[in-house]
């Protein structure tokens, strides 16, 4: 971030963090980094989960609606859908390192689709695209309008996520909801937040997140049974729950 917006927070989140009543969380991870971060007491803090929006991420979309918006973004074959910022927290160029190891043993797989506008420090991901040769399997989409997400959710293969750190990590969830099986990192907030229904991998390591895209392609019981879990995973996340914790909230704190 940039050094007027890190000398702010510095400056300001303790002392709000010792103002406020309560603070509420989106996850059990990061109500922990805010206790060994912050130095806050952990009975201030209370968890409410992000909610997934069932009328927008659900597995009801026809291939005809799907076959669109890949046409919008240039698709045209079977593909590993990346989605979110790019920038290095969301470890892209591991993916793209493990996605080359993965065509290195096997070079029947589906295309790489790495889809989100370029948030900072991005130049490294565009690079080893080019380093490794891979202009013609990876495609960026850049900045991908919401009506279209869970389109190219439903049309994936996979939705792969190899996120270093993530607060709660609400695309895996979306993409469990509709139906698309997940791989994922077994980092930061999103072992909880996935629970069984998604492939856990180790975002540090190439071989791992290769294996993890390896097996959804040649276990096609592995695909069906995660995404079978995934869409039950992802009913339970709403945002109706997450709004009754804070108005328990408000009560207790009235």
């Amino acid at each position: 971030m940039n050094k007027k917006t890190l000398t702010m927070l510095c400056l300001n989140m303790k002392r709000s963090c010792s103002r406020a009543d309560a603070i509420i969380t989106i996850s059990s991870f990061s109500k922990n980094e805010i206790i060994k971060y912050l130095d806050v007491p952990p009975e201030k803090i209370y968890v409410m989960p992000c909610g997934v929006d069932s009328t927008i991420f659900h597995a009801q979309y026809d291939a005809e609606q799907v076959s669109k918006v890949k046409d919008i973004y240039g698709i045209s074959d079977d593909y590993y859908l990346y989605l979110g910022t790019l920038e290095p927290r969301k470890n892209i160029v591991r993916l793209i390192e493990a996605y080359s190891l993965l065509r290195s043993r096997n070079s029947c797989v589906p295309k790489l689709v790495i889809a989100g506008g370029k948030g900072w420090l991005y130049d490294d991901i565009f690079a080893k695209v080019n380093q490794l040769g891979l202009q013609d399997d990876v495609l960026f989409t850049g900045y991908v309008d919401t009506s279209h997400v869970p389109l190219l959710f439903k049309g994936a293969y996979a939705f792969v996520f190899p996120s270093i750190y993530e607060g709660f990590g609400l695309p895996p969830l979306e993409a469990m909801a509709c139906g698309t099986p997940v791989i994922t990192s077994n980092a930061a907030s999103l072992p909880e937040v996935v629970g069984d229904a998604a492939l856990l991998v180790d975002p540090y390591s190439v071989d791992s997140i290769a294996d993890g895209m390896e097996k959804i392609i040649s276990d096609s019981q592995l695909r069906f049974h995660l995404s079978k879990r995934g869409l039950k995973r992802a009913s339970e996340f709403s945002w109706d729950n997450s709004a009754r914790i804070v108005l328990d909230i408000y009560s207790k704190l009235s």
